[in-house]
């Protein structure tokens, strides 16, 4: 299994815990977010990890040329400008396998990869998109609309029904062969859905992130249990 994971935000809602640093360099006992992100992601069994890298990409090299062993099987991809989340994609496409993940460099999802991917791999589908219903998590807006086991929109809007968990899964046709320009993820999840060519999977369990200052505290929380 191989992941990217996307990190090139400014991380502007945290900047009082970040102090200017990249997000997933905010120290939680003493280690930054990326370590505990880093070695669950190797726990669940991922065998290569690929970081998308913008926003002072230099200090999370330099992490990482520190501590050598967890930084085995992680690769780097650093955008010579500004790409946004799926132009940061276009720009990894060289490096993707048939099959890939797809997280945030500020989410930690203790989930099942493998069961995940091999529900996946069945479907006729060119994406997964990982869903939590919006009754499990009291601080995020939710932002899918899902009807009769189908996606129908995508954004941020009340009444609707189900949470971006923050992982997923994609075909490596989806990004390969397009040039690489400046276009946000959630774009491309809304054509995908136009086209009916992505599935979902629920998840149950509540998920950890940092970006934001709840999200923070709630991490903090998680972290020192």
């Amino acid at each position: 299994m191989q992941i990217f994971i996307l990190n090139g935000g400014y991380g502007k809602r945290v900047k009082e815990f970040s102090f200017n640093k990249p997000k997933c360099l905010i120290n939680f006992k003493k280690k930054p977010f990326i370590y505990y992100q880093l070695k669950l992601l190797k726990k669940k069994g991922i065998k290569k990890i690929y970081l998308c890298l913008g926003y002072k990409s230099g200090d999370i090299i330099k992490y990482l040329k520190k501590n050598p062993r967890l930084s085995e099987n992680v690769n780097t991809i650093i955008e010579n400008k500004k790409l946004n989340t799926g132009g940061a994609l276009l720009n990894a496409q060289k490096y993707m396998n048939n099959y890939f993940f797809v997280t945030f460099g500020d989410s930690y999802l203790d989930v099942n990869y493998k069961k995940i991917f091999n529900y996946f791999k069945k479907k006729k589908y060119s994406s997964l998109i990982t869903v939590i219903k919006k009754n499990k998590i009291d601080y995020h807006e939710p932002n899918l609309l899902i009807k009769n086991n189908k996606i129908i929109a995508y954004k941020k809007q009340k009444n609707f029904n189900f949470i971006d968990y923050g992982l997923m899964v994609f075909k490596k046709n989806v990004f390969f062969g397009k040039s690489v320009k400046k276009i946000p993820l959630d774009k491309i999840i809304k054509n995908l859905i136009k086209k009916d060519d992505i599935c979902f999977i629920k998840i149950n369990k509540k998920f950890n992130e940092i970006g934001s200052k709840y999200g923070i505290e709630n991490f903090k929380k998680f972290i020192n249990k």
